[in-house]
């Protein structure tokens, strides 16, 4: 016999856990199911804008969250690599909301962010999650989804709900079933590399936050976790052509000339995550009764008509900023480090842009 769910969210990553978090607070019985045997460790995102910090404050995890990360009161900074100039070009304050009442951001791994939301959401006797299950199909009946599932100790599993909410990535497999088309591309002349590494990047003058600008070795350098744990990630670019069994040691060179100090460097690399980077954006984000959400319906906006129109567009310059030697960008470059250098107003409407609380009132049309 199936069992049955007033919501089941396919994805166990920070936003089914969110979501489910979300719902069980106003008690709606919610399901979450994962494939992987537990909260994957591997290096993904962690910076949290006070925009995402307001709703963590709603549903009763900020001061976990600020206690378990890096709280960043200082914005930004673009630089030159170590290994270059090691030029500070410009920076973005922090900035100022005028509605909420956190101005700073956070600094944490999605792993430990995740097992914050899990452990909040598992006091509630709505919410339940279960590893090792994979989504298979669905189909809908009336008022129900039916979901077909695999578990890895007891093999298949049925489940019905009044509705499916797909959180399972980019590569989603409910999204996958619906035949919904993922529209966009993935960048294909580069590959993203996280690599959480411990070294002492503030003891030789970096901020929390720095992205480095280069045309080969540009990359972001961040804090990762709080100061006494001493977490830094490094996000950079590789080329596709570096062989699987080659990228430790290309990771490797590329890491030391990015690290500032006197040689020989005394670091340690914890974790190497290389993956592609995509601009993409579901068709649609709602077939019947199934609702896609996060990277399963878009990779890195909330509206399809903004990413489509705007944020896509915003996407790419951002990262073209941080190592195009193209004349025109080089030039728009020139003329935003110029303008945050010398207007003070500009930075702050910059940062403000993550400031401000959400609406209580943003939600998506009634069913």
């Amino acid at each position: 016999m199936a069992q049955n769910y007033d919501v089941i969210i396919v994805g166990g990553g920070p936003v089914g856990l969110f979501l489910g978090l979300t719902l069980a607070l106003e008690d709606i019985r919610v399901l979450v199911i994962e494939q992987e045997s537990d909260i994957p460790q591997s290096p993904r995102a962690l910076m949290n804008f006070p925009i995402v910090l307001n709703e963590f404050a709603k549903v009763g995890i900020l001061d976990q969250v600020v206690a378990a990360g890096f709280k960043n009161t200082a914005g930004l900074c673009f630089r030159t690599p170590y290994s270059g100039t090691n030029t500070v070009l410009a920076k973005i304050p922090p900035g100022k909301s005028s509605k909420g009442l956190i101005d700073y951001g956070v600094q944490l791994s999605q792993a430990k962010l995740c097992a914050i939301m899990r452990n909040r959401a598992l006091q509630s006797k709505y919410f339940e999650i279960r590893y090792n299950t994979r989504y298979t199909s669905h189909h809908e009946d009336g008022d129900l989804v039916h979901v077909n599932s695999e578990s890895a100790s007891s093999g298949p599993l049925k489940l019905s709900a009044s509705f499916i909410v797909a959180c399972d990535g980019a590569n989603s497999q409910v999204r996958d079933a619906m035949d919904i088309p993922f529209e966009g591309f993935t960048w294909k002349d580069w590959r993203f590399v996280a690599v959480n590494v411990y070294y002492d990047f503030a003891k030789h003058g970096y901020p929390a936050a720095n992205h480095v600008i280069d045309p080969e070795d540009w990359a972001v350098i961040v804090r990762a976790s709080s100061v006494e744990e001493g977490l830094w990630r490094i996000a950079m670019g590789i080329s596709p052509d570096v062989k699987p069994e080659e990228v430790e040691s290309y990771v490797v060179a590329k890491v030391e000339r990015l690290m500032p100090g006197p040689r020989p460097l005394d670091y340690k690399i914890e974790a190497v995550s290389p993956y592609w980077a995509h601009e993409k954006v579901a068709l649609k984000f709602r077939a019947g009764r199934v609702v896609l959400c996060g990277d399963a319906a878009h990779y890195a906006t909330i509206r399809r008509e903004d990413f489509v129109k705007r944020v896509q567009k915003q996407a790419i310059d951002g990262k073209n900023r941080i190592h195009s030697m193209d004349a025109k960008v080089v030039a728009e470059r020139d003329d935003f480090f110029n303008m945050l250098n010398k207007s003070p107003g500009f930075g702050n409407f910059i940062a403000s842009m993550m400031m401000e609380p959400l609406p209580e009132d943003l939600w998506p049309t009634p069913w």
